[in-house]
């Protein structure tokens, strides 16, 4: 046995020299644009936590109290815990097994059979046709798999990579999830703004119909202006229960992605609070820099990294596989004498296994590992062609958003001068009510519509940080937190 396992130990010097088949993986060059197309703004960069933009602290206790305990994110932890346990699977392929074993039997041997008695009547361990035998067995079973061509070391690869990528999976559902919230609130803090507005709109309409109630007491104003001002009320009246309807879904999403039963954020969220204010000014990196950060890229960039190792790993299966299976233990017919030294058994020695004739089997199988590559490459730069257009959009409509929010301000503040003018004329007798009529409807237009722009522009503002990519390193649960290898940037 000694001079086997001196044999044995003497190939262990080859492994240094054993290669590593299929591909190594190099991050894609893809082509970047040097600055983005529609210019940005030269202020302070977007914080981490771009929720606190807004400087509403009930914004930002509802962010971190999704982040806490929504189920989605729960679920994304409990991925990156299942691709770490399953990389350090992968990596235990690459080490020695070692497995004990125990057994007792009990056989009878066939008095018909073809078996005869071994050395001789009366010679140790002779077995006689009819004979009834106990065997007790305890030892050791060893098995290590050479890795000479690299296919373990190439699925360890992949599982890192792959690791890698789930994690930044999470990181972009915080992102998601963040972006989803403040948008979700900015909407309703809208809808509350919209519901005073219409609130108001109401009631400026029952002081007229009161007025005009008089006036037709009086034989000072005709009856079809009462209808008119009675259907204005009636018309403005049943905008609340749409807009009453609107805020509580609004709610209840809210509630849901914190995880929370309906009713439970109702007293916090129900407070009426005015719409945040919108940054004046928001800086932007250049494209590069925005995509570098985005998890969503650095997830397909590892997934490509994984699909590329996997191609070694289909490649391994070309060339042999050697391994040392080894098996040493104690084995008796009587238990008492189970510890005795001439009890010993032990087996040691190379296997081979090298695929001759499988059809094509293997080389398909590589094939189809590189088809998954390239489907991975294609993955990954439809993702940063997506993320360059994310920004692009979200720069267009803050842009043109801030001139359109501008001009709908100016109506509004005009229709308002409007209103109090044409009340003085009618109060004077100088106006027909028509024409009030119709600047009260202006009025009410552009209020509503400058409210909902003002909350379109918010929106939008969160939507260039979620297709910046920031948000998820201020809030991310601990354990997904943890630090992965940093991916090289794409083209840099």
């Amino acid at each position: 046995m000694n001079t086997i396992l001196v044999r044995t130990v003497a190939l262990l010097p080859l492994l240094a020299g054993a290669c590593t088949v299929g591909p190594d993986y190099r991050p894609p060059a893809t082509a970047l644009p040097a600055s983005w197309r529609e210019p940005t703004a030269a202020a302070a960069a977007i914080p981490t936590a771009f929720w606190q933009l807004f400087g509403d602290a009930t914004l930002t206790a509802l962010v971190e109290r999704t982040l806490a305990a929504n189920t989605d994110l729960g679920a994304a932890v409990a991925r990156l815990q299942e691709a770490r346990a399953l990389a350090r699977a992968a990596g235990s392929q690459r080490w020695p097994r070692l497995d004990l074993s125990g057994a007792f039997t009990n056989s009878r041997f066939s008095e018909n059979g073809f078996l005869q008695g071994l050395g001789g009547a009366g010679a140790p361990g002779a077995v006689f046709p009819g004979q009834e035998i106990n065997l007790y067995q305890l030892g050791f079973d060893a098995s290590w798999e050479l890795d000479l061509f690299g296919g373990n070391r190439r699925a360890v690869e992949a599982a890192d990579a792959e690791v890698e990528a789930v994690q930044y999976d999470a990181r972009a559902l915080v992102v998601s999830l963040a972006a989803e919230v403040t948008d979700g609130y900015l909407q309703l803090r809208s809808l509350q703004t919209r519901l005073q507005i219409a609130e108001h709109t109401v009631a400026a309409w029952r002081a007229s119909l009161l007025v005009l109630d008089e006036q037709v007491a009086a034989g000072v104003a005709g009856e079809l202006d009462q209808l008119r001002a009675r259907s204005e009320l009636a018309r403005a009246t049943a905008r609340l229960p749409e807009l009453e309807a609107e805020l509580q879904v609004a709610i209840h999403r809210l509630e849901a992605l914190a995880a929370k039963a309906p009713g439970a954020l109702d007293p916090q969220l129900r407070l009426d609070q005015a719409l945040p204010p919108v940054p004046d000014a928001l800086a932007v990196d250049i494209p590069a820099a925005a995509v570098r950060q985005r998890p969503d890229v650095q997830a397909a960039e590892r997934r490509l990294a994984a699909a590329t190792a996997r191609i070694g790993v289909a490649t391994a299966e070309l060339y042999p596989r050697f391994s040392l299976t080894g098996a040493f233990g104690l084995q008796s017919q009587q238990l008492e004498d189970l510890p005795r030294d001439d009890s010993r058994f032990w087996s040691i020695g190379p296997q081979l296994r090298w695929p001759l004739l499988d059809f094509g089997r293997v080389r398909a199988g590589v094939a189809a590992a590189d088809a998954r590559t390239q489907q991975a490459l294609c993955g990954y730069e439809g993702t940063v062609t997506r993320a360059l257009a994310d920004v692009e959009v979200a720069l267009v409509r803050i842009n043109r958003g801030r001139r359109q929010l501008a001009e709908l301000l100016a109506a509004a503040a005009a229709a308002r001068q409007s209103v109090a003018l044409a009340q003085d004329l009618y109060r004077n007798g100088l106006l027909e009510f028509l024409a009030l009529l119709d600047a009260q409807r202006t009025l009410d237009q552009d209020e509503d519509q400058a409210a909902r722009q003002q909350a379109e522009l918010a929106r939008q503002v969160v939507a260039l940080c979620k297709a910046l990519g920031g948000g998820w390193q201020a809030t991310m649960p601990a354990d997904a937190a943890t630090a992965a290898p940093q991916a090289p940037a794409a083209g840099h």
